[in-house]
């Protein structure tokens, strides 16, 4: 009985993938009978729809790659101005050389009047000097031009697409229509069957090839303006989104996919000539033994005559024309010889028969484990609940401790501190001066356990509660806390003056809150570790070099005080942790952690640099995504 009972429990929570292993054998059989019967029309229905499947898998292929272009082309709607860094941050965020394979190049062409050429020359001979690519001309080829169109941005930058870098293709006519044709309708348009620049393949003496293939170019457009009609997008323009595709790689991803029995050829307008080829899956033209188009009911009887005559039958082919980028291009489908001979023909039930069950059997595993999991994930989220209504009760556990922390433990403080002050102020007389000392002691040690009590609550507030990101300048932040900084220890022209600096324009998007016990803190500590400083200076701003370096912005503070022994920067950042006394500068060890914490929770990463008594600065990011070790920097010293 509890054999039975395991046996319906387990078919009843496995109903639907039983069920599913069921209609799947049946439909094996139906189609089991169904292809024995009909093996000649299912033969015709699948060379037409791999035919079909292959030109939308390239008009798929190829509108992923102008999407990329878009993606690109947005950027420069969402900025002032592109920068390379984010060019690169763009093409490494899309993956492309992983992603995009057949994408060579995706760089941009500037559009410069011959006013700014000489400018936009030595800033291309710059990048190409930085790159280490050489020094040459920054644009050519050479000649005076109504208008030029350099390419300025080239990802990924090798040395193969790093001579490209600074080349102004609308210099030549045929690249010229067809980026015009792209400005004057807005869209991206591609050129003709042309030769692309790329590494040799394995085993070449060559370092470098020359592969088929086509380049699109995409219109940028200034922002705000009106783009209604062919003369304002000629006004307009501001440049092109430029993509090389060579087109082995671009294709062969997409291709390879389909029946390997079925060529695959493309060429570049209706002349099927080899030299218009821009495509061959198996390095045999067959399109130009037959210029005309079979059309498909021709397809269908050439195909029966094969089945009925064995492999010496009509070919199977058909040519359709797709659109890529505005430019049409011919695609010739063909069945290989013996590909559907009668043999073939014979298998071919079988098969179907064989797949039927694998195809069934896979599928009734993966419903079981789709069960399953949906099983476990049902279990999985009531445990999930369980422990959500535990972390609940701990949290309300801890805001009780918390409530505890800054009232119960306050009170005796307070009673401790006053009435040791009572005892100095009204019994002075009657106690020696070791006891006022050791009233004085208490005194001292109640009011450091108070501050030890409000440090810890900041610290424990930092890591609840939500985060509230805004929009909001990093340096006027900056300067509103040197300036509370000022108001509540206001300087004394006889004994040191503090010189604060903040870099204006930083612009971030945190939690504006923690941001500022953030400055609090590290500001606070450079205006206390100044102290025995005459004449101090703070500086807060970013750090260009490392900002560049990271890929990421890297703010800093930078102070001129006591600094600290770089042997003990591991210890900064652990709270109640200090490398002064308490007889030198006050404090508890806390504002620093506090100050990682915030740091950690908009996901980037702090660090410091300091020498005794030659000032100390910090580091910071607020995102993730920094490329460097800080100790490097460390090592190698850091300039602003």
């Amino acid at each position: 009985m509890r054999r039975a009972r395991r046996v319906f429990g387990h078919l009843r929570r496995a109903a639907v993938a039983y069920a599913v292993l069921l209609v799947a054998l049946m439909l094996t059989i139906l189609a089991y009978y169904y292809v024995r019967q009909n093996v000649e029309a299912s033969v015709r229905d699948q060379f037409d729809e791999t035919v079909r499947a292959a030109q939308d898998a390239i008009d798929r292929q190829m509108n992923s790659y102008v999407e990329a272009m878009l993606g690109s082309r947005g950027l420069f709607y969402a900025s002032n101005s592109v920068e390379e860094g984010e060019w690169d941050d763009y093409a490494s965020g899309i993956d492309l050389q992983e992603r995009y394979e057949g994408m060579q190049i995706l760089g941009y062409a500037e559009r410069v009047d011959p006013a700014d050429k000489d400018d936009v020359e030595e800033q291309l001979a710059e990048s190409l000097r930085d790159e280490g690519l050489g020094d040459r001309s920054g644009l050519h080829p050479e000649g005076e031009r109504p208008e030029y169109f350099p390419l300025t941005f080239v990802e990924p930058l090798d040395e193969v697409n790093g001579s490209l870098l600074g080349y102004d293709a609308y210099s030549d006519p045929a690249y010229r229509a067809v980026m015009d044709r792209a400005r004057d309708t807005g869209q991206a348009q591609a050129t003709g069957k042309v030769y692309v620049l790329t590494e040799a393949p394995g085993g070449s003496r060559a370092d470098l090839a020359l592969e088929p293939g086509l380049v699109v170019y995409l219109p940028v457009y200034r922002r705000g303006r009106s783009v209604d009609d062919v003369d304002q997008r000629q006004r307009a323009l501001e440049g092109y989104v430029v993509a090389y595709l060579e087109a082995e790689g671009l294709l062969r991803g997409t291709l390879e996919s389909f029946d390997s029995s079925i060529d695959f050829e493309i060429y570049d307008g209706e002349d099927l000539a080899p030299n218009s080829l821009l495509y061959d899956d198996d390095g045999v033209l067959r399109a130009g033994e037959s210029q005309e188009p079979a059309g498909f009911f021709g397809t269908i009887g050439m195909f029966a005559d094969s089945l009925a005559g064995g492999s010496g039958g009509s070919k199977l082919s058909d040519l359709r024309q797709i659109d890529l980028a505005g430019r049409e291009y011919d695609l010739y489908f063909e069945a290989l010889p013996g590909a559907s001979g009668e043999g073939g023909s014979r298998l071919l039930p079988l098969f179907v028969l064989l797949s039927g069950l694998v195809v069934s059997l896979l599928l009734f595993g993966t419903t079981f484990m789709l069960v399953r999991s949906r099983l476990r994930a049902e279990k999985a989220g009531r445990d999930l609940e369980d422990a959500n209504h535990e972390l609940e009760s701990t949290n309300r556990e801890l805001e009780a401790f918390s409530y505890s922390v800054s009232h119960d433990l306050r009170a005796p403080l307070r009673s401790i501190d006053g009435f040791s002050q009572i005892l100095v102020e009204d019994y002075a007389d009657e106690i020696d001066d070791e006891g006022k000392d050791y009233l004085g002691r208490v005194r001292a040690g109640s009011q450091r356990m108070g501050r030890l009590i409000d440090d810890i609550l900041g610290l424990s507030r930092v890591t609840r509660g939500n985060m509230e990101r805004k929009r909001l300048d990093l340096g006027a932040l900056a300067e509103e806390v040197a300036e509370e900084l000022r108001e509540a220890r206001p300087e004394r022209e006889d004994e040191r003056k503090v010189e604060f600096s903040a870099q204006k324009g930083l612009e971030v998007w945190g939690d504006p809150k923690l941001l500022r016990v953030a400055l609090v803190n590290l500001i606070g500590n450079a205006w206390k570790f100044t102290e025995k400083s005459p004449e101090a200076y703070i500086e807060f701003g970013l750090s260009e070099k490392l900002s560049y370096k990271g890929r990421v912005p890297v703010y800093y503070v930078r102070d001129n005080g006591a600094g600290f022994d770089m042997a003990y920067a591991g210890k900064l950042f652990g709270a109640f942790q200090r490398l002064h006394g308490e007889d030198e500068f006050e404090g508890t060890g806390i504002g620093l952690a506090t100050v990682q914490r915030v740091v950690h929770r908009h996901g980037g990463r702090i660090w410091a640099e300091g020498e005794v008594d030659r000032g100390a600065t910090f580091y910071f990011t607020l995102r993730p995504g920094l490329r460097l070790d800080p100790t490097a920097s460390q090592k190698e010293g850091t300039t602003k």
